[in-house]
This record gives structure tokens, sequence and C-alpha cells, in this order.
């Protein structure tokens, strides 16, 4: 353990600059701090830092057992972590990863709350349209739309997904309303694109057969709130999710179009977390908490 102790202490002469600052970070004396570098230096029979009155650089050596050290730390914090998550202590950092549109609804919302609950948790919230790697990406937990095809996940399905059309009230003034819905590719349009293709042919229900119109979008987006925006600015009529349409509707910036149209639902919305026998408190409580947020 001693030369471990002797490794942190060198990561934090290369972080603090100098063997001075370490000494503080370490509430050592400056000599002590420098003999535990020699020692060190000597263990490992090699020279870690070129040193003068002015400058200190690491040795290609130094730098090959600095970041040693840093893993060393790391790993360490980690085994920290992990002890504290058996006791059921809920802190640690909580990497989560969302869809930008519904991270805007269904996460942000919730964040502060949960903050003040657990005030020893630090989340790190990536907002992200393109696919999501949870192993890579070191995410604990993900929101999406639609189950994922990688089988190593768990998921719970968050909330439904059902689907409006809307436009602003401009464009309604300029172009009126369609009054069936074979007369939307007629009017102008916005639709939703990604990595995965374009939303342009929307479905409806019609008895009991689902049909499609084909539309030509005057402006395509790869991001929901963009969508949102711009169907808002008067763009053309937007076929949105619900949930972010529905606060748009109750202040008069969107108005419904054809309400009484049968949309089928998009996906529903899951909250997907990688499979492990053991779940940890910090997942489990900023899982429970938002079910019971979004009720």
């Amino acid at each position: 353990m001693e030369h471990v102790e002797k490794l942190l202490i060198f990561r934090d002469i290369v972080e603090q600059h100098s063997i001075s600052g370490a000494a503080r970070h370490w509430n050592m004396s400056h000599s002590t701090v420098s003999r535990h570098l020699k020692s060190l230096e000597l263990y490992l029979n090699t020279q870690l830092l070129h040193r003068t009155s002015r400058t200190m650089e690491l040795t290609e050596e130094g730098r090959i057992v600095y970041d040693a050290s840093c893993q060393i730390s790391n790993n360490l914090e980690d085994l920290k972590q992990r002890l504290l998550e058996r006791r059921g202590v809920v802190q640690g950092e909580l990497r989560i990863n969302s869809l930008v549109h519904v991270g805007r609804y269904f996460v942000q919302p919730y964040l502060q709350s949960f903050c003040e609950m657990y005030p020893n948790v630090r989340i790190s919230l990536v907002l992200d349209d393109g696919p999501v790697n949870m192993t890579q990406g070191k995410f604990d937990l993900a929101i999406r739309v639609g189950l994922p095809n990688e089988a190593s996940l768990t998921v719970r399905k968050l909330a439904d997904n059902p689907v409006c059309l809307a436009a602003s009230p401009a464009l309604v003034k300029r172009w009126g309303k369609p009054q069936k819905p074979s007369e939307l590719s007629l009017f102008p349009t916005v639709a939703y694109s990604n990595f995965q293709g374009d939303i342009d042919t929307w479905s409806y229900v019609e008895g009991e057969e689902i049909r499609v119109i084909q539309v030509t979008p005057v402006c395509r987006v790869n991001e929901g709130n963009a969508l949102l925006q711009a169907v808002l600015d008067g763009l053309g009529i937007g076929y949105l999710s619900t949930f972010a349409a529905q606060p748009e509707f109750a202040t008069g910036k969107l108005v419904p179009i054809l309400p009484n149209l049968q949309l089928p639902p998009y996906a529903p919305v899951y909250l997907v977390r990688p499979f492990t026998e053991y779940i940890s408190p910090k997942v489990e409580a900023f899982k429970q908490h938002l079910i019971q947020a979004i009720g």
C-alpha cells in the first residue's frame, strides 16, 4: 500500500505542477513529498521528472507512471463507490442518455427535485438523437423511443406516445385547414428525418384499416424540438408527439388539425438500463423518481 500512496502523491505533483502544491493537498511538508517522489523513483528504477528551479516536465517513463497512477486512483474511487452502494447509499455520478426532445419533457423537468432529494448524486445528462451505446458511453440509464435492439438491456415503459397534427394560427390564417386526410398533401408540411429515415408518410385509421398520406415537406429536421419550432414558426403542418404539442395547444400557439382523426401512436417512451443482477441505489432512485413524477 505504501507504493500506492506514493503513486497518488506523484499524480498530484503532476496535476498541481509542483511539489509544494502536492504537499498542501496531502497536508505534508515539502521535504516529505520530495522523499516520497525519490523513493518511488528508486523503487521503479527510473527518473520520473525533469526538474529545474523554474520548470518541471514528465519524462517518457514519468508519463507512463502518471497514466497508471490516474487509473489506480479511478479504480480506488470506483471501489469506494461500489462499497457505498452495497450499503444502500444514494450517491455518485449518474450518467443518463436521452433523445433531445424526449429529455426536454421526460428528464429535465425532474432533475431539480431529484437533486434536492439526493444531494450527493452528480448527474451527467447527454442529449443525443443518434444511436446510443450504453457500454461505450458508460450510461446508467437511457430514455429512448421504441425498444432497443440490444438483448443485454432491461427496459421499462415510461409513457405512451400518442400523435397529433398541429399548425400555427398564422399558417391556418394563410392556408385554412384541411377538412379530410387526403387534403394534407395540398398543404405545406414539416417532417422529422434522422439516420433511420424520413417520417413523410403519415398514418391514420379509417374503419379497421390504417391508411397513409404521402406528404412533401417544405422542411425536414433531425431533432424533435426543432420540428416543434418549425411548426410554431408557421412553416407547415406537423405530425407531432402529443406530449410536445399539448402545452402549445393550451397557450394557443398551436391549433389542432383534424382533431377527430385517429392516428396510430409512435412507439412508447422507454427507460433503458444495462442488464445487471444488482441495481445500484442511485439508478433505482432515479428510475422510481421518474416513474412517480410522470405517473
